[in-house]
């Protein structure tokens, strides 16, 4: 089965209580089909200044199929679905879920008051394409931190308008392209990515240590897709209650490869 990546969707599920907790209703991943479900364990999310869930201990999911709302994975170990300890393998999901109705079964108090941080990765058939080359280009793009609350965007890279992308490459350089210092590899794990395409999430929050191409190489081909450069932007979790966050973070700048198909003639 085609296991190539063409949308994304971070999922935050606040776990509140000893046993079962529900994910939340969210709009992109309704109707759509899940290839896989990732956990990040993380302290810091995008937006908020809750307490992300870091341990996988005594904790379960289990996910329902949209159709007729039956159980196919039942009280799976959250620890199967931790991108850090699963070995380059994902726990096959290749299904329409209902997401309101799926579930963390939470047996261990320490986790009690954190949110759990997901992503779901499914087809996007609207914004990816099926490879037309073998040929392809590998670029770069460097986006400099400028705040800690909001948006930080990309920059406008012409060159790149217009591409099928194959693959999202994060790198650590300790100084960039743009002559600016690269934020560690440490700091990044507080880092999120948005691509969008219109008013479309193509990817939507998903942590960049998820495209980290010495780690997620193989994890992570995408099937093409497609974005606006000038739409797309990075959030710093915590929203601003990271230790010395300006500090750390504002003035670097995040670096990225970018690998896409070759245009005939181009």
């Amino acid at each position: 089965m085609n296991q190539k990546l063409s949308g994304a969707q971070l999922v935050l599920v606040p776990i509140t209580k000893i046993g079962e907790n529900k994910f939340p209703w969210i709009e992109n991943i309704r109707n759509r089909f899940i290839k896989f479900v990732d956990f990040y364990p993380t302290q810091y999310l995008p937006g908020t200044t809750a307490t992300g869930l870091q341990t996988t201990d005594s904790l379960f999911v289990t996910f329902k199929n949209a159709a007729g709302n039956t159980e196919f994975i039942r009280n799976l170990p959250l620890q199967r679905l931790d991108y850090t300890q699963t070995l380059g393998i994902r726990q096959p999901i290749f299904s329409n879920i209902a997401l309101s109705d799926c579930s963390v079964n939470c047996q261990n108090e320490d986790a009690v008051g954190t949110v759990a941080a997901f992503v779901f990765w499914y087809d996007l058939p609207d914004f990816s394409a099926k490879n037309s080359t073998k040929q392809l280009v590998t670029d770069s793009v460097s986006i400099k931190l400028d705040t800690i609350y909001g948006r930080n965007m990309f920059p406008d890279a012409e060159r790149m308008t217009g591409k099928r992308f194959r693959r999202i490459l994060f790198g650590v350089p300790t100084i960039t392209p743009d002559f600016n210092d690269g934020v560690s590899s440490d700091q990044a794990k507080n880092l999120y990515v948005t691509l969008r395409k219109g008013s479309y999430n193509v990817l939507d929050n998903v942590p960049v240590m998820f495209l980290y191409q010495f780690a997620m190489l193989q994890k992570t081909e995408f099937q093409n897709i497609i974005f606006d450069f000038q739409s797309c932007f990075l959030t710093i979790g915590g929203d601003g209650s990271i230790p010395f966050v300006e500090e750390n973070y504002i003035g670097k700048s995040v670096f990225f490869n970018m690998q896409y198909e070759k245009q005939v003639g181009g």
